[in-house]
């Protein structure tokens, strides 16, 4: 029995996808064999497909990262709607045309982009796919992520009092938090902190742990530009309980209770994961970066290990 099936395209013009396009043909013969005739249709079907507005224009970077999400389809849905495709499972094909050249890296199968897909880099080993590893059905165990990339070693050195490394470790994950919500712009830093932080309890302004984290780690002291040139206070941290008051201060420094800022961060982390829940659209951007960080959890581990002569 002939059946639809759907050669279907992103259009990629000058680094930017404006358009989407579908052709289909009716084939009988099993999966295989209809992908295959749709591979073979390619170059001929992307010329002719009908094309329709995307909805929201994607680079390469963010269609990938669509793809990890749902693997594209829902994009298509109302194309697919108005070309009486089959409404449950149907045979298709999905090519990115790039400055008007079919092109693709890699053969995957239907579904999300996600797994071996992805992570398969050519080696005997494996590396995890932080989305499948920290999802449960439909949801996704936010906290658990970052919990285990940046907190669980924050807390490690800060309970074997190596404090000020914790504390430098402590500004590299707002300075990732920062990126993956905003990306690589001037001042992502204290926008992240001023969106999702509380500092009251901490008593320092975002703006001063901007200055304290550029000096404890590019110099490890408490002296960045700004704090020498007198436009920013020097700020400096102490280790007590939450609520303790400072020690004794014979300088001019403006202390914080380290552990309040650990918590501050904490609970910020918190509501910036439930900012994803209020604009569902800012995930793929979250994927998109998120992709690009590394992590001692998604480490590649080598099955085996041959030697250069064998």
């Amino acid at each position: 029995m002939n059946e639809k099936i759907f050669n279907l395209f992103i259009f990629f013009d000058d680094g930017t996808a404006h358009e989407l396009g579908a052709w289909f043909h009716k084939k009988h013969g099993s999966d295989a064999e209809k992908t295959d005739f749709l591979r073979s249709k390619v170059t001929q079907d992307f010329l002719k497909a009908r094309r329709f507005k995307l909805p929201r224009h994607f680079t390469p970077e963010q269609w990938r990262a669509q793809l990890r999400l749902d693997g594209g389809m829902s994009i298509f849905d109302p194309i697919l709607t108005e070309l009486n495709a089959p409404k449950f499972s149907f045979v298709y094909c999905l090519t990115p045309i790039i400055d008007g050249v079919p092109q693709w890296d890699q053969v995957s199968g239907p579904g999300v982009f996600r797994g071996a897909d992805v992570t398969d880099f050519g080696r005997e080993g494996s590396m995890p796919d932080y989305l499948i590893e920290y999802t449960d059905g439909s949801h996704f165990h936010f906290d658990k992520l970052i919990d285990d990339d940046f907190f669980s070693a924050i807390r490690l050195l800060f309970q074997q009092k190596h404090y000020v490394s914790s504390s430098k470790l402590l500004m590299c994950c707002i300075d990732t938090m920062a990126f993956v919500d905003a990306g690589d712009v001037p001042g992502n830093f204290t926008h992240w902190l001023k969106n999702y932080c509380d500092l009251s309890g901490v008593g320092v302004t975002s703006e001063e742990l901007w200055e304290y984290r550029n000096s404890v780690l590019h110099m490890t002291n408490l002296e960045s530009r700004a704090v020498l040139a007198g436009r920013s206070a020097r700020i400096a941290p102490y280790v007590a309980t939450r609520g303790a008051l400072p020690p004794r201060n014979e300088g001019n420094d403006k202390q914080f209770n380290f552990l309040e800022l650990i918590h501050a961060v904490s609970n910020g982390i918190q509501r910036w994961g439930e900012s994803y829940n209020e604009t569902p659209g800012k995930i793929v951007d979250f994927i998109e970066r998120y992709d690009t960080t590394i992590s001692d959890k998604r480490r590649a581990d080598i099955v085996r290990i041959r030697h250069p002569d064998s």
